[in-house]
């Protein structure tokens, strides 16, 4: 938990640092494919969660890089059901739970970004590292439609035994491919919604897990309600469930600062 909490301070701090120092025009905080220094935190019933985004500078008026650092399911003992999740309560621990690091680009002229994705889970010593691609469709009235496509691998470190019971060191599990729908529907200026079906599918790997992510288990649900309090400032609520625990998800609520 010591490494982990100044690991935590040792990235934030110059990120901090230098969002302070930044005046650049407002992003719409709405729009997926938007790029903004930022700072973020929730509590829900994975725990407590904190984020932090960098804009970097590409030397170009039209393409838009930034990084994202995420620290998930602090204090997770004291949430909901005595779990770090409603769906995985035996996973509880007040120790941060997972890391994310995204990387991402936008080319502005086409309205297509491009996301490199690592997440380390600390419960079960495993993560996922990925590549993916969000393509901005033209609005439909108060809707629009973000079509994400992803493909990657899942590791460990050998402490989640191999079908055959013999796998040690680190490895890979399995590789996969996922498909997300994000849909933004604009109710007022100040408040929108998002509902975001996800589906995973193993490609090939450990049968241990490529059994157990086809189908209807590879499904998964993800709805946003959101507050613009101020141009850069939001509120959203969230709830994120599997097709097949649908009405025992995760809920959290989150706050958002742009800089």
């Amino acid at each position: 938990m010591k490494l982990q909490t100044a690991l935590l301070a040792f990235l934030t701090i110059p990120f901090l640092n230098s969002a302070y120092a930044e005046e650049k025009e407002v992003q719409d905080m709405s729009d997926p494919l938007a790029v903004y220094t930022q700072v973020g935190g929730s509590y829900g019933t994975n725990g407590v969660n904190f984020k932090i985004g960098k804009t970097l500078d590409t030397g170009s008026a039209t393409d838009m890089s930034m990084v994202l650092f995420e620290v998930k399911s602090m204090l997770g003992k004291h949430t909901k059901d005595d779990g770090s999740s409603a769906m995985n309560p035996e996973m509880a621990n007040d120790g941060i739970s997972e890391l994310r690091f995204r990387k991402f680009d936008v080319d502005m002229t086409n309205g297509r970004g491009i996301s490199m994705d690592v997440i380390h889970n600390f419960d079960t010593n495993s993560g996922t590292a990925s590549i993916g691609m969000i393509q901005a469709l033209p609005k439909v009235g108060f809707w629009q439609a973000f079509p994400i496509i992803a493909a990657g691998v899942q590791y460990n470190d050998g402490s989640m035994g191999a079908a055959d019971g013999e796998s040690t060191g680190l490895h890979s599990d399995f590789a996969f491919a996922s498909f997300t729908l994000y849909n933004k529907f604009q109710i007022t200026d100040t408040i929108w919604a998002n509902y975001n079906p996800v589906y995973t599918q193993a490609i090939f790997g450990d049968q241990l897990y490529t059994d157990n992510l086809r189908g209807s288990d590879g499904l998964t649900h993800e709805f946003v309600l959101s507050w613009q309090m101020t141009p850069k400032q939001n509120f959203r609520l969230w709830y994120n469930t599997t097709q097949n625990n649908f009405s025992d998800g995760d809920f959290r609520l989150e706050y958002n600062q742009q800089f």
